[in-house]
């Protein structure tokens, strides 16, 4: 029987979970390895200026998210052992033990953008960092700009703190090591919630057909709540992505109007 020598995990064990039991087993099993995502060829991000242009008034950004996921290095991954002590430790440390937990931000002092630390998930700590926009407006640029060179300055620390590879779970070749296969590599998700309303560009919607095959993943949101989109109650799809490409993510950004994000 296969199993990890390092964690002990066996190869039914991770088939049932989907979910590695340390930093080693990514070395130890067999999983479906995504290829080499390509850049998004100029042509078809023509075609995605053309039909986001075309459609703007009907196009509302609600809001725009990063997630980034981490496991400490040398240690059982969550699935088997939360580790939330250690982690809890390794944040005050670094002075961002504040951050754990809180629905306010004190570093901000804003709710736009929101930026949140989460333990006890499927990986050791998760950071999220959430941008809303005003649904009256359409295709507006997020309002990055008005964040004050202190508070930018601080987000800027914390992103270092989870590229800093000495505390977290990582191997050449793979990236970090999250406690899902699919999140291998950088451990990064964006994802934006679009509201639609009737009348938009029919080709809106088969355009990201189109995108799977860069990791780009387009369909209706089911993980949204009515009472957080305010007085919208049009079609609300999610466009998400992992790992992306940052020139390739900055393109995309730049044609809904999201300049200076992440």
């Amino acid at each position: 029987m296969m199993f990890c020598r390092f964690c002990g995990t066996t190869d039914s064990q991770f088939r049932i979970s989907g979910k590695f039991g340390c930093e080693h087993c990514a070395l130890q099993f067999s999983y479906p390895i995504k290829k080499n995502q390509s850049l998004i060829p100029k042509s078809l991000i023509d075609e995605i200026e053309r039909i986001f242009t075309k459609s703007d008034s009907k196009i509302r950004i609600l809001s725009v998210r990063t997630r980034l996921t981490r496991n400490l290095r040398h240690n059982l991954f969550p699935f088997y052992d939360v580790k939330e002590e250690e982690v809890k430790r390794l944040l005050d440390e670094n002075r961002f033990l504040e951050l754990l937990n809180l629905g306010t931000n004190p570093i901000l002092e804003k709710i736009n953008p929101m930026v949140r630390l989460y333990l006890g998930g499927e990986d050791h700590l998760r950071l999220e960092i959430i941008w809303t926009a005003e649904t009256e407006n359409t295709l507006q640029t997020f309002p990055i700009q008005q964040v004050s060179k202190e508070r930018h300055k601080n987000i800027k620390s914390l992103l270092r703190f989870f590229f800093q590879k000495q505390h977290w779970a990582f191997a050449n070749g793979f990236g970090y090591i999250a406690s899902c296969p699919t999140n291998l590599g950088r451990g990064r998700r964006d994802s934006l919630l679009l509201g639609i309303e009737p009348g938009v560009d029919p080709s809106f919607f088969s355009l990201f057909d189109k995108l799977s095959e860069f990791g780009i993943e387009f369909a209706p949101s089911t993980d949204h709540r009515r009472e957080s989109l305010g007085n919208f109650r049009g079609l609300v799809v999610k466009i998400s992505w992992k790992n992306a490409f940052a020139v390739q993510k900055r393109k995309f950004y730049k044609i809904l109007g999201l300049r200076g994000s992440l």
